[in-house]
């Protein structure tokens, strides 16, 4: 695979983890951008820097990070809020 093949490749991945970090779709959407943002980091890191990215790897892990830990939370909430009642 060509260099901007592998490079387009990793951008759609990384479009895909951006969309669902900020879409979170009670933590599917988070963790949809946090699976994308491994592979897409994985690439990069084979490619000894002739692919780009790392920032927007970063973004997902953040954000998607941040929707999962919220939805979790919420989740265990309700969860806790059922059992006690």
């Amino acid at each position: 695979m060509s260099k901007s093949d592998l490079q387009h490749q990793v951008d759609g991945m990384l479009r895909r983890g951006i969309f669902f970090s900020i879409f979170w779709l009670m933590g599917v959407g988070s963790l949809i951008a946090i699976i994308q943002a491994v592979k897409a980091r994985k690439i990069i890191r084979q490619s000894n820097g002739e692919i780009r990215g790392s920032g927007k790897v970063m973004w997902c892990f953040i954000v998607g990070g941040a929707g999962l830990l919220f939805w979790s939370y919420v989740i265990l909430m309700v969860v806790i809020n059922v059992a006690t009642t």
